[in-house]
């Protein structure tokens, strides 16, 4: 596992010297549960993205929902005290019920902290996808996030 972190903190460090300083994880070797396990070890913070969302969301009428997911967001993010925060169980953010695209979204708001993204879909040739192209949430990206990616 230590291998695991040393490849975290190094990937880290050259995000924070990016532009948008984030950093998508996609799975190979590791699994989502031993990536939070290790943030965890090196007291970065988790957000359970799915879970905060639809707690703070559902004081909204569904018709403002698309309009606040930003904003709540980034003041969950902004809210931890550390410089680095793990955002994880993003699969809310594809509900076609908040006119999202996750992916901007992220980008929009890593200007201030790293964030690192537990990708839940897959990745393939600089490519993020999301669900398969038959499904309602259905998501991919254009390769220009390439270098914003590791696969573990």
């Amino acid at each position: 596992m230590i291998e695991l972190q040393e490849l975290l903190a190094s990937e880290i460090d050259g995000a924070r010297n990016k532009r948008n300083k984030m950093l998508f994880v996609a799975f190979n070797r590791y699994t989502p549960v031993e990536l939070q396990n290790n943030i965890l070890q090196m007291e970065i913070p988790v957000l359970n993205v799915s879970l905060l969302l639809s707690e703070q969301l559902r004081q909204f009428p569904p018709e403002r929902r698309p309009f606040e997911v930003g904003r709540i967001l980034r003041s969950l993010v902004m809210q931890e005290d550390k410089d680095v925060v793990l955002l994880n169980n993003i699969e809310y953010l594809f509900d076609r019920e908040l006119k999202q695209n996750p992916v901007r979204l992220f980008e929009n708001m890593s200007g201030n902290k790293t964030i690192i993204i537990s990708w839940s879909g897959t990745f393939e040739g600089g490519i993020l996808k999301y669900a398969t192209p038959e499904h309602h949430e259905y998501y991919q990206s254009d390769n220009s996030y390439a270098s914003y990616i590791i696969e573990i």
